[in-house]
C-alpha cells in the first residue's frame, strides 16, 4: 500500500493542459521533491511557467518549510511533518540542492534504474531528474504518477509502484 503519490513534472503540465483534473488530485496525498519545482522553473514561456508554478504551489500547499523543528512532530531528513516536499534519496552534482537531497550516491539502485531508462529513451537529458523522482517514490512507499511510458516501464522493472495520472485522475473529454 502506498503512502501517497509522487507526481512526475509532466503531471503539472497535464493539469494546466486539461488532461488531469486538479480537483481529483487535491483529494489525494501528494508529495514532490525539489526536482519537480526546479524543472517547472526552467519553463521558457514565462506565462506558462507562472501558471505551472501556481498549480504546483496549490497542490503542494502544505509544503512550506518551517525554520524550527518540534520534538514528536518533525520528520528526520525533512523539514517538518505535513511537508509535501521530501528530499531526494540520492544526490547528483549540479542537479541536487543542499538540504533537499540525501547525500550519497543512492546505491546501485540509482545507477541501475538510470541505465534502464537510458536504454529505453536513448539517454534523454532529464533522465537523472526522473530517476531521482522515481527512486524517492520507491524508498518512501509512494506511487509514481507519470505519463512517460519509458519512465513508467523502467520504474516498474525496479518495483516502483506507477500509475498513469491521465488514466487515474484524468478527464476523458479534454486534452
Amino acid at each position: 500500500m502506498t503512502t501517497g503519490y509522487m507526481p512526475d513534472t509532466n503531471v503539472f503540465s497535464d493539469v494546466l493542459d486539461g488532461r488531469v483534473g486538479i480537483e481529483r488530485l487535491r483529494t489525494h496525498r501528494l508529495y514532490a521533491t525539489h526536482i519537480q519545482r526546479d524543472e517547472i522553473g526552467k519553463t521558457r514561456d514565462e506565462a506558462r511557467r507562472e501558471a505551472l508554478l501556481a498549480i504546483f504551489n496549490e497542490l503542494m500547499a502544505d509544503m512550506t518549510p518551517t525554520s524550527s523543528a518540534v520534538a514528536g512532530v518533525s520528520v528526520a531528513n525533512a523539514a517538518c511533518a505535513g511537508e509535501s516536499v521530501v528530499p531526494t534519496e540520492a544526490a547528483v552534482w549540479d542537479v541536487s540542492k543542499w538540504g533537499y537531497a540525501k547525500w550519497g550516491n543512492g546505491g546501485s539502485e540509482f545507477d541501475r534504474l538510470r541505465r534502464a531508462l537510458d536504454e529505453r529513451n536513448k539517454g534523454t537529458r532529464n533522465n537523472v531528474q526522473d530517476v531521482l523522482i522515481a527512486q524517492t517514490a520507491l524508498r518512501n512507499g509512494m506511487s509514481l504518477l507519470t505519463r512517460d511510458a519509458d519512465l513508467m516501464s523502467a520504474a516498474k522493472e525496479f518495483g516502483v509502484p506507477c500509475e498513469d495520472a491521465t488514466v487515474v485522475f484524468g478527464i476523458t473529454d479534454a486534452g
